[in-house]
């Protein structure tokens, strides 16, 4: 007689086993849909695990991260203002946050913590794949200077553009910045007298229902103006890009799904298919904008 192996024991055992818990850090948090986003990755890959979003004190992010590896999570996505402060936590980073000098992903090993940077590849997945827009031979302006902004140039250079100029309303840490990619800074005044075909919004000023303060001039020929934050509405940036004359707006969506993707695989070693989605929370964010209208 063959013996058949009792797998019961086994299969309730990992049916009911604790889940992997992640979370998303900022200061500001409140508006993040990366909780959305990980559980419908985990839901389509069959992972067990949950995800929050935590506000950390402005002055106490690493002992706050610290804490949280205490408690048992396995890693982080983090957010405005923090980016420089992981990586500055992390005890390895990787190549993309090395050069980047700021982390948006920590995952938390037995006895290290290392640091990652999927900002840039979510950005160029995004306007590449779906906007299908060629980085290559391009004319980029970036506005802002912070460490959301850091994480996109290697990626930016690494796909051969024409040139990239960064403008920050302090003009020195554009220059810092360009310095230290071997990019240009250029002066918001300076920016009209230029020809971008891509424009990129990493400043907070969206976050604000607030527009850069930038000529609509800068938008003259423009293929796509790109807003990192996203909104269930046109942001200030994508309407006044649209008067400008850019051919294409849009908002930061895409690129968060791609760079949470990307974070996803390194922590879970599964790759999520990013399509459905990002079908899926722009269907939310669209519900989301028409209740806020029919409610006025």
């Amino acid at each position: 007689m063959t013996r058949r192996r009792d797998t019961s024991r086994s299969t309730r055992s990992a049916s009911t086993a604790a889940p992997d818990r992640y979370a998303v850090v900022g200061h500001p948090v409140a508006h993040s849909w990366s909780p959305e986003i990980h559980l419908l990755f985990a839901r389509q890959t069959h992972q067990n695990i949950t995800y929050e979003k935590l506000e950390a004190p402005l002055d106490g992010f690493q002992e706050f991260a610290l804490g949280l590896r205490e408690a048992g999570y396995r890693g982080l996505n983090v957010t405005i203002p923090f980016k420089i402060d992981a990586a500055k936590l992390a005890d390895d980073l990787t190549p993309r946050a090395r050069a980047a000098s700021a982390v948006n992903t920590l995952k938390f090993e037995r006895d290290r913590i290392l640091g990652d940077n999927t900002d840039g590849i979510g950005f160029v997945r995004d306007v590449t794949q779906r906007m299908k827009f060629k980085l290559e031979g391009a004319a980029i302006l970036i506005l802002g200077a912070g460490g959301g902004v850091r994480g996109l140039i290697g990626a930016l250079l690494d796909a051969k553009p024409k040139w990239i100029a960064v403008a920050n309303r302090t003009h020195g840490r554009a220059q810092e910045l360009a310095e230290e990619f071997g990019i240009e800074a250029i002066h918001f005044d300076e920016v009209p007298a230029e020809h971008f075909d891509l424009v990129i919004n990493g400043t907070a000023s969206s976050l604000s229902h607030e527009a850069p303060p930038i000529d609509p001039e800068t938008f003259d020929d423009c293929t796509l103006a790109y807003d990192l934050v996203y909104a269930p509405r046109p942001t200030p940036f994508m309407e006044l890009a649209k008067r400008g004359g850019a051919r294409h707006v849009c908002d930061g969506l895409g690129m968060l799904i791609e760079q949470a993707a990307e974070s996803f695989y390194v922590w879970r070693g599964v790759r999520p298919d990013t399509a459905p989605v990002y079908r899926e929370l722009r269907r939310r964010l669209d519900a989301q904008h028409a209740g806020t209208a029919a409610a006025r």
